[in-house]
């Protein structure tokens, strides 16, 4: 089983909804951030959020990172290059 870091809206419908989504793909969720808009240009998430996403992952080693959202392949690939992780997203 992968474990991964989800990255959801506040609501309880969508953290539902997001973590049934890493069940049914086998990812055990070690950490779930919660944002209310994942659509900046560069990452889908402000700068700020970057580097907190960078000290989780270097803390918590996870396998990916799921956003409950879907990212432009522009947006995966800065991800994935800034946090050297796979990406995962609603069409992964």
């Amino acid at each position: 089983m992968k474990s991964c870091i989800l990255i959801t809206y506040f609501d309880d419908d969508s953290i539902s909804e997001a973590e049934g989504l890493c069940e049914a793909a086998e990812c055990k969720i070690l950490q779930i951030i919660k944002q209310e808009f994942l659509n900046s240009p560069k990452f889908g998430l402000s700068g700020g959020k970057i580097g907190d996403l960078k000290n989780l992952v270097a803390k918590m080693n996870p396998d990916v990172i799921v956003f409950d959202e879907i990212l432009k392949p522009s947006q995966n690939y800065n991800l994935a290059t800034e946090l050297k992780i796979q990406i995962l997203d609603r069409e992964s």
